[in-house]
């Protein structure tokens, strides 16, 4: 489920372009979209667990899975910046429930098991999403038109979506009703700062896969397959570091691993940076995918294992935070955009992660904790 949801991310990231040119839009307008998918986001994961509850997240993800398939044979005609808004948010009302849904599921098999696996089965994501961003490059390659991609695309995922969604595993109910139901309550310090550390790192993965395809064309210059090389590269080594990362975590504990996962993110977007070139922007990303592949799955997995807190309730607070990102930072990156240039969306993200850094330091005992 994790591969199905991303390979359909990875079609979106490599057809930003087509689709900036199909509605006519400026870079702040794309920046609008992503704001319109947030807010549907965010207003579903407010109420996802009381719904989770009554209806199980394996019945969630298979509605949301039909809805995707749907909005997706709809996207490629619509050429109406107003309508595509719309579905902009309804889609953020299918990924909210996707988001929360699948970690849930994530988090049980975890606790069954009593070991980190967050971060492989967020492996299969950056996997689906590095496959769907390569075959859509291809078809680029080859002029496939956008309508016959999306047909072929949803004509193989949505199958799949219903014949594995059959074999998931029925919610773990926790039965202590003194547990947090929703979030609206005052938050420990360590799930605060998880939302700050998960505000960076999604506002970092938005910005590759948002304007990493138009860096390599409108910065890079690059065409053809070479578009989507900066989002396939960082992907594969966003998998990488995630089929190793609950291995590592286990050796050498939450709080040096964080540490070595944003040092060497910010060593792979000062390369981005600072260089305007096609070999130092696949060293960049590279980088940036192995330093970013760990950090979320590690927020979800310290997230809903808090204690007083219900398992749905701590994967939604750190999905609204990343989804959170999308109410601002897109107007903002398209503001950078259109002013200063694409390479300069990613300047933020260098003062973040020193911020990050800071704070894991500062705290470190939190996630000593967490070893």
């Amino acid at each position: 489920m994790f591969f199905i949801v991303a390979f359909y991310t990875g079609l979106w990231t490599v057809r930003i372009p087509t689709i900036k040119d199909q509605i006519n839009s400026d870079y702040l307008g794309i920046g609008y979209l992503f704001i319109s998918f947030s807010i549907g986001s965010i207003f579903i994961m407010i109420i996802i667990n009381k719904i989770i509850k009554k209806y199980s997240s394996k019945k969630m993800l298979q509605l949301a899975g039909f809805g995707q398939a749907i909005g997706w044979l709809l996207l490629p005609f619509i050429k109406d910046f107003s309508i595509f808004l719309v579905l902009a948010f309804l889609f953020g009302i299918i990924y909210g429930v996707w988001e929360v849904s699948m970690n849930l599921q994530a988090s049980n098999i975890e606790k069954i098991q009593k070991r980190p696996m967050m971060s492989g089965f967020h492996a299969y994501y950056s996997l689906g999403l590095l496959s769907g961003s390569f075959v859509t490059s291809l078809f680029i390659q080859i002029e496939l038109n956008f309508i016959l991609n999306t047909i072929l695309v949803v004509g193989i995922m949505f199958p799949l979506t219903i014949i594995f969604s059959k074999f998931l595993e029925e919610d773990i109910i926790n039965k202590d009703k003194s547990n947090k139901q929703n979030i609206f309550f005052k938050w420990p310090l360590l799930l605060i700062i998880l939302v700050i550390i998960t505000i960076t790192d999604t506002s970092t993965e938005g910005a590759v896969d948002a304007w990493g395809a138009l860096y390599m064309r409108d910065v890079i210059f690059t065409s053809g397959f070479k578009i989507g090389t900066a989002t396939i590269c960082f992907n594969l080594f966003m998998v990488l570091g995630r089929l190793i990362g609950d291995n590592i975590r286990k050796k050498i504990g939450t709080y040096i691993f964080l540490n070595i996962l944003f040092l060497l993110s910010f060593i792979g977007i000062s390369i981005i940076f600072t260089f305007s070139n096609f070999t130092s922007s696949i060293i960049g990303f590279s980088i940036l995918g192995l330093g970013m592949s760990c950090i979320v799955p590690l927020s979800y997995s310290i997230a809903s294992s808090l204690k007083n807190i219900d398992n749905a309730v701590g994967i939604s607070i750190v999905s609204i935070s990343a989804y959170g990102v999308f109410m601002v930072v897109p107007a903002l990156m398209g503001f950078i955009a259109n002013f200063y240039g694409v390479n300069f969306v990613f300047a933020p993200m260098l003062i973040m992660f020193i911020l990050c850094m800071l704070l894991i330091n500062i705290f470190q005992k939190e996630f000593y904790l967490r070893s």
